[in-house]
Parts: C-alpha cells; structure tokens; sequence
C-alpha cells in the first residue's frame, strides 16, 4: 500500500511540475507575440517619420515641383498622389521616393497637370 502511495504521489507531483511548464510557456509565447508587432500608436509614428522624409526628399530633389504632391506611408508602402507640371517630373518624384531609407515600395498616382491649371 505504501508503494502505490508513492507511486501516486510521485505522478501527481510530476504532473503538477509538467502542467506548470506548460502554463509558462504559453504565457511566454503569447507575450514574444505581443512584444513582435509594435503598437498601434508606434506604427502611425514610424509612418508619419517616413513621410516627412520622403517629403524632404522631394523637395530637396532638383527639376522637381512637389508644391502639388500629397505623401503617404504605411509599413514601408509609399504613395504619391497629386500632380506635376510635366511627365518627366513624375519619374523624378516617384525615384526620389525610392531612395529614401525605410521605403520597400512607392505607388505613384500622380498626374501631369495642364498649363494654366
């Protein structure tokens, strides 16, 4: 009788010890999760930082009129939307969009607009 004591002891104590294991590493993994993606108020900074950069940018970038250029960013995405007097400012716009640092893409929306509007 005293062995199968023993015996049930030594399993709900092992029992015990695995359960608790388990416990911590699910808390452990849900909190890596949390810490992974930044918070809400994070990304909308990096992604004002991120416009106001490839707003520098283009209006640091010679032959180029960005008066009529609207930027946004999000994760890395920038998109060009507005006018330019001309076509070839477009291509300028959209390359000095993609040489800034933090930019994986650029969507160029912009248009040619007509003289004297």
């Amino acid at each position: 009788m005293k062995t199968l004591k023993k015996i049930a002891v030594t399993l709900a104590a092992t029992t015990a010890l695995f359960g608790t294991m388990y416990a911590n590493a699910q808390t452990n993994d849900a909190t890596a999760d949390s810490t992974a993606q930044p918070s809400k108020k994070a990304q909308r900074a990096q992604n004002h930082k991120l416009e106001m950069t490839v707003r520098r940018a283009l209006t640091h970038t010679k032959h180029l009129d960005s008066s009529g250029i609207t930027v946004l960013a999000r994760g890395g995405v920038v998109t060009l939307d507005g006018t330019v007097p001309s076509d070839d400012e477009i291509q300028v716009a959209v390359g000095a969009a993609t040489g800034v640092s933090g930019v994986s893409s650029v969507k160029n929306n912009l248009l040619m607009r007509e003289a004297g509007h």
